[in-house]
């Protein structure tokens, strides 16, 4: 996992921001092999959360690829609406040196509670996260459907077997 993904999960969580990692840093986590340039994160759009993952991606120079205010990003009801309005999948921020991209996909946020409840918690340098289970992982990939996405669907479908064969 990147040094830059790291510090921004473990800053979020410090601050109770309210997440469960997806996407291909998820993956790797439960031991897949593609490389990723992206952190995905499925966030609570619970007010105070939000808002306090929203503070800290601005602290940290990160900036959304819209170019809207602050205000309407920190607001949930403006993001409900993009997402109603606009079809929003995911509110995408880039560092100012575009070393790193985090993708905050609001269009998994309904399903925030049951991906949370089954999420795995995973150690990573002695910091707890949550990380999406392999059965949500391919779901959200089925949904998606990418060339990228299939073969991570088969990586993580192998996975799942290796687990239940105890090869792991």
């Amino acid at each position: 996992m990147s040094p830059g993904f790291l510090e921004i999960l473990s800053r979020l969580r410090d601050e109770g921001v309210d997440f469960v990692i997806v996407g291909g840093v998820a993956a790797a986590l439960h031991g897949g092999t593609r490389v990723t340039f992206d952190l995905d994160v499925v966030p609570s759009l619970e007010p105070s959360s939000w808002a306090a993952g929203i503070d800290l991606l601005w602290s940290l120079g990160a900036r959304p690829r819209i170019p809207e205010p602050l205000e309407k990003i920190r607001d949930v009801e403006h993001v409900a609406r993009w997402r109603q309005e606009k079809g929003m999948m995911a509110l995408n921020f880039r560092t100012s040196d575009g070393s790193t991209e985090v993708d905050l996909l609001v269009g998994e946020s309904d399903r925030f509670t049951e991906l949370r409840r089954r999420a795995v918690a995973v150690a990573v340098e002695g910091r707890q996260f949550l990380v999406a289970s392999i059965d949500d992982l391919i779901g959200m990939k089925q949904r998606a459907g990418r060339p990228q996405d299939l073969l991570d669907i088969a990586e993580l479908n192998d996975i799942k077997q290796r687990l239940r064969d105890g090869r792991v």
